[in-house]
């Protein structure tokens, strides 16, 4: 029995060309691409700053903790770099669709209340205080 030679290289490069789509997807999940840039942390509560009109606030009137946050309002630690989410944190009221959401934990220490800035375009899905 004798293997052609052109069918063991389509085999080979098959088996190459899977391996690294499979790498590229697998990586992809685990950084951030250009269509898909999170806002920063301050940028987030600027936004908070405008959306509920806190004028006399200051970004130092804030602390911020990215996190990841279920429809239902159970929210979990998370890494700004990647998809990871880590231990239960909390819970606030159910998101504004009951989606789940990478967001910005944006906390006014002054008024003691709670607003999470969805991560990728700013809206506040969810709050509570």
């Amino acid at each position: 029995m004798r293997i052609d030679k052109k069918f063991a290289l389509t085999v080979s490069i098959s088996i190459l060309v899977t391996i690294l789509v499979y790498i590229g997807i697998v990586t992809s999940l685990e950084r951030p691409t250009l269509s898909r840039t999170p806002i920063s942390k301050e940028n987030a509560i600027l936004i908070v700053i405008d959306n509920r009109n806190l004028t006399s606030s200051e970004l130092q009137d804030f602390v911020t903790e990215f996190v990841h946050i279920k429809g239902n309002g159970s929210f979990y630690e998370s890494n700004l770099n990647s998809n990871h989410v880590g231990r239960h944190l909390g819970d606030s009221h159910p998101t504004i669709n009951n989606a789940n959401y990478f967001v910005w934990k944006v906390t006014d220490k002054k008024n003691n209340f709670t607003y999470f800035v969805d991560n990728l375009n700013g809206e506040i899905v969810s709050e509570f205080g």
